[in-house]
């Protein structure tokens, strides 16, 4: 019995190093604490955004999963803007003036970043990868990859 529980010991702290060491940020902990400087040369920062619903968008305007997700988003945050949702669109390998060209494209702008330290704090290691903060400042969900309008639609509620 004794040995049947060493083992199942080792199994679970194997299993919880290696989901934090390649899965990066999980749900239902308080999401790091994290800020940019947004296109407009504002400092934005997590903390500042408490008691809304946000959504951090991790991409690079190359990836074509990404611009599709970033799309997305973009339209959710104009229709849901008034009831607190903001979308943080933070881009890594993407220099500041393609950045900037990229987001002139959209009518609707949202807080655009270069990034790639606030990814590596989040342990993001695939385009895209989407992470849903509560108003509380807890992580709802993580979604890596093309995120579609119905896996959207199922998260918001949790977060408005």
């Amino acid at each position: 019995m004794k040995r049947w529980l060493k083992v199942l010991g080792v199994v679970v702290a194997l299993s919880v190093s290696s989901a934090w060491a390649g899965g990066g940020v999980s749900p239902s902990r308080a999401a790091p604490p994290f800020s940019f400087t947004e296109l407009s040369g504002e400092q934005v920062g997590l903390a500042q955004l408490r008691g809304q619903a946000v959504i951090v968008l991790f991409g690079t305007s190359r990836c074509a999963p990404c611009r599709e997700n970033d799309r997305l988003l973009r339209q959710y945050q104009f229709e849901y803007q008034s009831h607190g949702l903001v979308v943080l669109s933070l881009q890594a390998q993407t220099p500041r003036r393609e950045l900037q060209r990229y987001d002139a494209r959209f009518p609707f702008s949202l807080l655009t970043g270069q990034d790639q330290v606030v990814a590596r704090l989040y342990g993001v290691t695939t385009w895209p990868t989407t992470v849903f903060i509560d108003r509380e400042g807890n992580i709802r969900a993580v979604h890596r990859g093309r995120l579609t309008e119905e896996q959207l639609l199922q998260l918001l509620p949790g977060l408005l």
